[in-house]
C-alpha cells in the first residue's frame, strides 16, 4: 500500500468517527509537530497550513469528534503531499 492510501485510509478511519483518543493522539503524533501539553489539551501545528490542532479525551477514552473531523479535513487539504 503506497503512502496515499495509507493517507486515506487515515482518513476513513478519522471520518467514521469511531476513533479511541489514543489513537488520534498517535495520527497527530505522525503528522503534526507537537508543541505543548496543557492538563488534558494537546497541542499540535499542521506544519503544512501553520494550524494549530487541540485534542484531548473525550467521554470513556473516545476521541471527540469534532476534533477527528477538524484532522481529516488538515490531512485531505495536504493531497497526497510529503508529510514530515
Amino acid at each position: 500500500m503506497s503512502r496515499e492510501d495509507d493517507l486515506h485510509a487515515i482518513i476513513s478511519r478519522l471520518e467514521s468517527g469511531m476513533l479511541k483518543y489514543e489513537e488520534l493522539k498517535a495520527i497527530c503524533d505522525a503528522f503534526f509537530i507537537f508543541k505543548r501539553q496543557s492538563s488534558s489539551h494537546r497541542i499540535y501545528e499542521d506544519p503544512c497550513t501553520m494550524q494549530l490542532v487541540n485534542i484531548q479525551p473525550g467521554k470513556s477514552g473516545d476521541a471527540k469528534k469534532y476534533q477527528q473531523k477538524q484532522i481529516a479535513r488538515l490531512l485531505q487539504r495536504r493531497g497526497g503531499a510529503d508529510e514530515e
